[in-house]
């Protein structure tokens, strides 16, 4: 005989909280589950954000890795335009277009020859002495005795290399040689070059006033600050003449803040500028302004001299000592020894320009080189004078 199994009977309130308690139960686990959730799509947030940061911060370091690649690429082009200039010292005391540092071909090679590919270097090397002295225009500084000579070599440039359009603000070549004197001596005061010279009291009453330096010009963009000097004084089409037509010919390509001559009084604390312009490496427009008034036609039958070559070979013609410009052109006694008085074959500064590129990044560097001799090994090095990045 089977007996039935008993089973225990709950109170229906037992049976009302167990429901309740399961119901609870339940429901924590859903409000559990989106919690779960929640935070889980705050931490995928904050890690895509993390993600994007992290990315932006790798993209800028190699962004400042690139930069600091071509920076130091470009610095590896002045060094090499410095032990070029030291060589070339070492082998002769004359300086010309002729030679490597000038030669774009071969310094290509040089650069090739670094293990750097000349596509992402390139270097340029100027003489700064073939310029025109601007700080020459006084005799010496501090002082306000002008120098003669070069005010009308000076003149004459500004005067051939004029604009036929040229703006009605612009001064003329008189005036603009004026005002520069006055900007460069150190007399401050109602008593200006000429009728149209500047002193302090001028560049006062300017819109936006400054005072006059009464000082040598320090960098080539002062000269813009000189009454009448505006950024087309000089025509392209004149002062382009015998340069490559892809280098874009500017102030800085004719006029230069350097020539500080080395054997000064230091008793007196004066200083003074040869004006001496190497007639190897001027441009022709300044050429033009070295020779006799008259005479500058001949300034590109001297620039052509120094670049002619023999039919056959790639060797020079002409060798470009001293005195070379006599078997180009006569002049008259008078005139050879003005045109002496201000040249020169051989220089001790120089400019390169070193443009370099990695992964996109580019860095340009402007640098101005002084070549020295070392008095106890007599070995020639260069330093740097100033440096500017383009």
């Amino acid at each position: 005989m089977k007996t039935k199994k008993k089973y225990l009977k709950l109170p229906s309130s037992y049976r009302y909280k167990g429901s309740l308690m399961v119901s609870i139960y339940r429901d924590q686990k859903g409000v559990a589950l989106i919690a779960t959730i929640a935070v889980v799509a705050i931490l995928c947030v904050l890690a895509l954000e993390a993600g994007r940061l992290a990315k932006q911060a790798a993209s800028g370091t190699i962004t400042e890795n690139d930069m600091f690649a071509a920076r130091e690429m470009a610095m590896s082009g002045i060094h090499l335009a410095m032990m070029m200039l030291a060589v070339d010292a070492a082998d002769n005391e004359i300086d010309t277009i002729q030679e490597t540092w000038a030669d774009p071909e071969q310094i290509a090679l040089a650069v090739a020859a670094m293990g750097l590919n000349p596509a992402d270097l390139s270097l340029k090397i100027s003489d700064e002495m073939g310029k025109l002295q601007l700080n020459a225009l006084l005799k010496q500084f501090p002082g306000n005795e002008s120098n003669d000579a070069q005010m009308a070599v000076l003149e004459r440039f500004l005067t051939l290399a004029a604009p036929e359009d040229k703006p009605e603000d612009a001064g003329s070549a008189v005036e603009i040689v004026n005002a520069l004197k006055d900007w460069l001596d150190s007399r401050d005061d109602d008593a200006i070059t000429g009728l149209t010279g500047a002193e302090t009291n001028y560049y006062e009453s300017l819109d936006m006033p400054y005072i006059c330096a009464n000082g040598p010009l320090r960098h080539i963009s002062e000269l813009f600050l000189v009454k009448g000097v505006v950024d087309s004084i000089l025509s392209p089409s004149y002062i382009s003449q015998g340069i490559d037509e892809s280098t874009q010919v500017d102030a800085k390509d004719m006029f230069t803040v350097y020539g500080l001559l080395e054997d000064q009084d230091s008793e007196e604390n004066r200083l003074s500028f040869s004006g001496k312009v190497n007639i190897n490496t001027a441009p022709v427009a300044v050429l033009a302004a070295l020779l006799p008034e008259g005479r500058d036609v001949n300034a590109q039958d001297l620039a052509d001299y120094r670049l002619e070559k023999a039919n056959l070979g790639q060797a020079y013609t002409h060798t470009l000592e001293s005195g070379w410009f006599e078997d180009v052109i006569a002049l008259s006694d008078d005139e050879k020894k003005a045109f002496k008085k201000v040249i020169t074959y051989s220089s001790n500064v120089f400019t390169a320009d070193c443009a370099a590129q990695h992964n996109g990044a580019q860095v340009i560097l402007h640098a101005v080189i002084k070549r020295e001799k070392q008095d106890l090994t007599g070995k020639w090095f260069c330093r740097i004078l100033q440096m500017e990045r383009g």
